[in-house]
């Protein structure tokens, strides 16, 4: 469990109730990583979801030719390990997450999540509609250079 209100100062969280919080800090745990650790890698059982509340974490995948390619670099406010909460019967992260500077984040079982968004399918929604916006605006970072490349 963490402080009530370490949650209520996320933007992330804007839209919920106290009530509602207090249900997610119940499950939540604090954690701190140094620089060079992984929260999650590519096709590991992707069973946390994660806010960073400080430092930086690197979103890189592996190209095709070996090679890791940074694909964003998420800090304070940032949420990362969506794969956690989508339905599939492995649930996989997408790509490593690789800790830049000494980081500290709010880590949810995917599992407990997964059941509070049972008990209350409008916390449920509002926690995918935040994810579906975060998600949205990394697509179209990462599409956006895509227009200037000739072939």
């Amino acid at each position: 469990m963490v402080d009530l209100n370490i949650l209520k100062n996320l933007r992330f969280f804007e839209e919920l109730s106290d009530e509602r919080l207090e249900r997610l800090a119940a499950i939540a745990e604090l954690r701190m990583y140094e620089p060079g650790a992984f929260l999650n890698k590519g096709k590991r059982a992707a069973d946390f979801f994660y806010i960073i509340l400080e430092g930086e974490i690197s979103l890189q995948i592996e190209s095709l030719t070996g090679k890791t390619v940074r694909l964003e670099t998420i800090g304070p406010g940032g949420a990362i390990g969506f794969s956690a909460l989508i339905e599939m019967e492995e649930k996989s992260y997408l790509s490593d997450a690789k800790t830049l500077t000494p980081v500290k984040v709010l880590r949810f079982p995917a599992n407990e999540l997964t059941l509070l968004f049972y008990q209350d399918f409008e916390l449920g929604f509002l926690i995918m509609k935040k994810i579906a916006l975060v998600a949205k605006r990394r697509l179209m970072y990462r599409t956006h250079p895509i227009p200037k490349v000739r072939g």
